[in-house]
């Protein structure tokens, strides 16, 4: 059974629910294990587009094809290390790696392993999202701390996977957001309960949400706002929606405070019947 939310918002595709796990659901799909650089490496996305279409799915250090997936979704490192190491992960999310050696290196072996022509790109030359690979490197240091987990990472709709969820993913349109950010507020004083960090789109559902879960009073995480996840996900899922992930505790306020809320009043129903036109 859907949720009050999933009812009211009319979302174009399900609610997920994402748990830790020490072994991976029998039913959920996953990549197999990375051994070489062949083909480059694959976006975490492609895999939570699944989710998204009904699938329960299961991420893992070692299926991880992206090495970044696996730290921005909590995971423990993936025996295949990120070419060019950790200077190499810094200039592709800023200048590129064609100015340094071992950057040169890095994008030669790529080339050798067949990598995809864009990859190759976005590794030579970086895609910009920070001016310096030092400003990378501090922005790091600030990202939620969590213990490594060395297991499975779930996701799966949530009317029907079968344990409480840490974490329920919704995907959203600009009302629907808009609607998913005043309920996260609803109940609360405070008016910062949705966070909308820079971030790739594995560490706006994975470390940010999860990070989240411990504090007193848990924010939403809006997410999906990675050019290069939206690159990946626009043809699969469409181009105009941003994920929102809430952890269970923020959730479960929420989907208590849905029916008395502006949810059943006049206003959302005009905004929602919109949505059909």
């Amino acid at each position: 059974m859907k949720s009050a939310i999933e009812r009211s918002l009319r979302l174009a595709y399900p609610a997920l629910g994402l748990f830790r796990a020490a072994e991976p659901v029998p039913e959920a799909k996953s990549l197999k294990k990375r051994t070489s650089l062949k083909g480059g490496w694959g976006c975490a996305m492609f895999l939570l587009a699944r989710a998204f279409r009904g699938e329960t799915i299961a991420y893992s250090g070692e299926t991880c094809h992206c090495p970044g997936a696996a730290s921005g979704l909590g995971l423990t490192p993936p025996p295949l290390p990120f070419p060019g190491g950790l200077d190499g992960a810094l200039r592709l999310l800023s200048c590129g790696n064609a100015l340094f050696e071992e950057g040169r290196v890095a994008v030669s072996e790529l080339r050798e392993a067949g990598a995809g022509r864009e990859v190759i790109e976005e590794f030579e030359f970086g895609e910009g999202f920070k001016k310096t690979p030092g400003l990378v490197l501090e922005g790091m240091k600030s990202l939620p701390r969590l213990s490594p987990n060395p297991g499975f990472l779930i996701a799966g709709p949530l009317e029907k996977i079968d344990r409480q969820p840490e974490v329920v993913i919704f995907l959203a349109n600009g009302e629907q957001l808009s609607a998913l950010n005043i309920l996260a507020n609803y109940a609360r004083a405070s008016h910062d309960n949705v966070i909308f960090p820079f971030a790739a789109g594995c560490m706006s559902i994975g470390i940010y949400p999860l990070g989240e879960i411990d504090r007193p009073n848990p924010r939403a995480v809006v997410g999906l706002a990675d050019m290069s996840a939206r690159h990946t996900l626009r043809r699969l899922l469409g181009t105009d929606l941003l994920s929102f992930s809430v952890p269970w505790a923020l959730f479960s306020e929420m989907e208590g405070n849905a029916g008395e809320s502006f949810l059943s009043r006049p206003l959302w129903a005009r905004l929602a019947e919109s949505q059909k036109a």
